[in-house]
């Protein structure tokens, strides 16, 4: 059985990266087909949420709104096109609610997104093996020039530091 790192990304977390919006507006386009060609008699288009999601996660917050917001439009035009009844208020009510579940989730998605954006900046930051001399303790930058252990990760991470003994070291070299 082949052994996995603490670190291994789990399968149903989505890739990092970032997609050109226009892949995800396509997306969207062939479920508002798929809404016209069905007359747009659905009471909640679940379908919207896939490419308004996609959008946020790989392209951001503003392509995923746009896209929510367009998406909603074009129902509404399929609903005045294909509308049989007489009061269109109650299904435009519902798109306009449409809208605002499916940009909260959007931006729910987006945020998500960065976050595990930044994580992942974090965890890359401090990663791998570092070259440090066991006498000094310098470790050597990809430079390839020496400089203080302290001064290396302060640079590289929020951590800061503070200078004291170790009661061993106390011990040796300040005996009394």
């Amino acid at each position: 059985m082949e052994e996995q790192d603490d670190f291994t990304r789990p399968w149903w977390l989505l890739p990092v990266g970032r997609v050109n919006p226009w892949w995800w507006t396509a997306v969207a386009a062939s479920f508002l087909a798929f809404d016209y060609f069905g007359g747009g008699g659905t009471e909640f288009p679940t379908l919207y949420l896939i490419p308004v999601i996609f959008a946020a996660w790989y392209s951001g917050a503003w392509p995923a709104i746009a896209l929510a917001i367009a998406v909603s439009v074009f129902h509404v035009l399929v609903l005045i096109v294909g509308w049989k009844g007489n009061d269109l208020t109650v299904p435009i009510a519902m798109t306009l609610v449409r809208l605002a579940v499916v940009s909260v989730m959007g931006l729910w998605f987006a945020r998500l997104s960065e976050h595990e954006r930044q994580l992942h900046r974090y965890v890359v930051k401090l990663e791998g093996l570092l070259p440090i001399c066991s006498h000094c303790k310098r470790i050597k930058n990809e430079a390839g020039a020496w400089e203080p252990i302290e001064a290396f990760i302060s640079e590289r991470s929020d951590a800061g530091f503070t200078h004291g003994l170790c009661p061993a070291c106390l011990r040796e070299h300040y005996r009394h």
